[in-house]
């Protein structure tokens, strides 16, 4: 039993960390697009000021306590309603990281110090195979995928942005979302890869 709670509470700062991770990521890769996608003409805003409202948004989407609100763009019941889900989730998934962090931590400095960490091998082996059918998928119809994951996460269609009415969602390009998808998926790809090749080393040395 002990053993089963130390796995879940592996799993849950992984997936907390990948989420709350590529967040973080996204205030170095949203100028990227900025860029590519010519999204401060887009706007009608200068780079800067753009830069400023993406910064505005990801505040209110990651700390409590935050009222929403975009300087430069007018926003509608249900999309103002739509950022409260996600900052919802969002939040969720940063207080996951900090209660998990020190078990998970605990937990893996154990594993390595007694040469045990081939007990990661097989979970790792099965969670390895998710980014790869995810992007797989994402390759093929990246439409249906993003579709599916917001009816999978919300109750509701708020998520379904009227540009007239929410005109931030044409400063947030699909391609940035499929981007943001594929770094949470390479980030989750690094940890499974890191495991592996750590249990690895360890069965060799423990001779399993």
């Amino acid at each position: 039993m002990k053993r089963l709670g130390q796995q879940v509470c592996l799993w849950l700062f992984i997936i907390s960390a990948v989420v709350w991770g590529t967040i973080l990521l996204t205030y170095a890769l949203y100028p990227v697009f900025m860029h590519l996608e010519d999204l401060p003409a887009v706007a009608g805003l200068s780079s800067g000021r753009l830069y400023h409202n993406y910064v505005h948004l990801l505040t209110y989407l990651q700390v409590p306590g935050v009222a929403f609100g975009l300087p430069d763009f007018r926003w509608s019941a249900s999309g103002a309603q739509h950022f409260a889900d996600v900052k919802k989730l969002f939040v969720l998934a940063i207080v996951v990281f900090w209660v998990t962090v020190w078990p998970a931590w605990h937990w893996l400095r154990q594993l390595r110090q007694t040469h045990h960490r081939y007990l990661l091998i097989r979970p790792f082996q099965i969670g390895a195979l998710v980014p790869l059918v995810l992007g797989a998928l994402m390759a093929v119809n990246f439409d249906a995928v993003f579709i599916s994951f917001h009816k999978l996460l919300f109750r509701n269609n708020d998520w379904l942005f009227d540009p007239s009415v929410d005109p931030i969602i044409n400063v947030l390009p699909e391609n940035f979302f499929a981007a943001c998808f594929a770094l949470a998926l390479l980030l989750f790809e690094a940890v499974m890869v890191w495991g592996l090749v750590s249990g690895r080393r360890d069965a060799k040395l423990q001779g399993q």
